[in-house]
């Protein structure tokens, strides 16, 4: 099972820390603000750079309603 906690910044060193002595925990590991870590969407994204599948075309005005729908 995986949780994700916010930390203050000033205090992340001491939670990897304080996490890693903990017997349970198997892994401590930051995540970054723009980093994806959906599995489902890093498939997508893989499946697009192999060229596996194309995008949809898709016009301005077709994301706005999609947007604001």
């Amino acid at each position: 099972m995986k949780y994700i906690i916010d930390i203050a910044e000033n205090k992340a060193a001491f939670a990897e820390e304080f996490f890693k002595t903990i017997s349970f925990v198997k892994n401590v590991q930051p995540i970054m603000p723009n980093e994806i870590t959906n599995p489902a969407i890093l498939q997508s994204i893989e499946t697009y750079e192999k060229g596996a599948t194309q995008p949809t075309p898709l016009n301005l005005q077709e994301l706005k309603e999609m947007i604001y729908a």
